[in-house]
């Protein structure tokens, strides 16, 4: 399930994901609230936008929250720069998995020859 901001939500729904398309962060509040309750949910996608202004008092029951998982995304990750965008993707798996990995740097190796 997804939260987004209305110009957004088009690309979303044509991907067949439920969408919920709100104006404002207290909406967007209210339909997260309601989707932490529930049984339907297991993953929800919150624009970063709107996660980032939510009360202090919601963001620490997503923090708490094991089932479902609650995620940001960026408007973009293709304009993301490269080491923002990787601990972006570790932050999405530790939430996802609950473990922190780490991934084999993207520097080319030099060898002593």
């Amino acid at each position: 399930m997804v939260i987004t901001s209305p110009d957004l939500s088009p690309g979303f729904q044509l991907a067949g994901v439920e969408t919920f398309a709100v104006e404002d962060v207290e909406k967007a509040e209210e339909v997260l609230g309601k989707l932490l309750t529930g049984d339907e949910a297991s993953l929800i996608v919150v624009h970063r936008g709107l996660l980032q202004v939510m009360g202090p008092r919601l963001r620490r029951q997503i923090d708490r929250s094991y089932r479902p998982v609650v995620v940001d995304i960026p408007g973009s990750l293709s304009t993301t720069p490269g080491e923002e965008r990787r601990r972006y993707i570790t932050e999405l798996i530790r939430r996802a998995i609950g473990y922190h990995i780490t991934f084999e740097s993207e520097q080319p190796q030099t060898s002593d020859k």
